[in-house]
């Protein structure tokens, strides 16, 4: 028999995810006031994912009081066997802001709206295990007219079905552990808000780790995050409003937190119970 005839690869598919999370957690600073956080991905993909385009949206509580945060995305995702790269550009939008005023003494910018440059390589060592490497660039960091670099190393494993035997078969895969670790490279900013004058961001370590289930279009996740910020730092950092009404100067939205998501997620490249018949109804079977 002839071999059979291989799909030719898509002109353009797409991917997206809807998710609540118990926190909204950025590179280890909460951005949600320590509370849930709903949260939404589309992205457009072109050429077989070679080149993309796409957006996030994150519910925030943050001390500007943006109605949310909007991510813009796009890039190219070169693919050499084993090894991929992730080259793209990252515009943060935050709709809505109004500079922190508490008793007349203005404590943030009006705007802190920013673009990052992202690159981004990932091995896929084996079938289980991917290791990889990120380094993010911001010209103008948080609107605060300085630099930032984000630096960092992530390695993630399938863990084998049969560790979960005792599970029902259909849910004992799909299980992964993942962690990362970095260190966040931040300059002086000088906006209104420090009166011009340069005012030292503090730099600091960050890591996770966590592990995930997967089941079809389902992923759950737990994942414990740390940095190395003290309270007076990450108040420095964030400009916690809370730190400034109890007169302590001081933040705990840097602190550990261990944070749990559940999400619903599809592509074209994956698309789960949405290329079964029957369609969604069937992760009720």
């Amino acid at each position: 028999m002839p071999p059979e005839a291989k799909a030719p690869d898509p002109i353009i598919g797409f991917a997206f995810y809807s998710q609540i999370a118990s926190d909204y957690n950025f590179r280890g600073v909460s951005q949600s006031d320590r509370q849930y956080s709903y949260q939404s991905f589309f992205e457009t993909q072109f050429f077989n994912n070679l080149a993309y385009a796409g957006f996030y949206t994150w519910q925030t509580r943050l001390p500007t009081r943006p109605d949310f945060e909007f991510d813009l995305v796009a890039g190219i995702r070169p693919v050499f066997d084993k090894l991929s790269f992730d080259l793209g550009v990252i515009y943060y939008y935050y709709p809505g802001e109004t500079p922190l005023i508490i008793n007349g003494t203005t404590f943030t910018t009006r705007n802190t709206d920013f673009i990052e440059y992202a690159g981004k390589a990932l091995y896929q060592a084996t079938p289980e295990l991917a290791i990889g490497a990120n380094v993010f660039f911001a010209p103008n960091y948080l609107g605060q007219h300085t630099n930032g670099t984000y630096a960092s190393g992530t390695i993630a494993y399938t863990l084998p079905a049969t560790w979960f035997s005792f599970l029902p078969e259909a849910y004992a895969g799909g299980f992964s552990i993942s962690g990362e670790g970095g260190h966040y490279f931040l300059g002086a900013a000088k906006t209104s808000a420090t009166g011009f004058i340069p005012f030292d961001l503090p730099s600091y370590n960050y890591g996770n780790v966590g592990i995930s289930w997967a089941y079809k279009n389902l992923l759950v996740d737990l994942r414990f995050h740390t940095t190395d910020l003290n309270p007076t730092q990450c108040f420095n950092l964030t400009t916690d409003p809370k730190g400034i009404l109890r007169g302590t100067g001081r933040s705990d939205w840097c602190g550990d937190a261990v944070i749990g998501s559940i999400r619903w997620q599809a592509s074209t490249a994956n698309p789960g119970v949405y290329a079964e018949p029957g369609g969604f109804l069937n992760i009720f079977k």
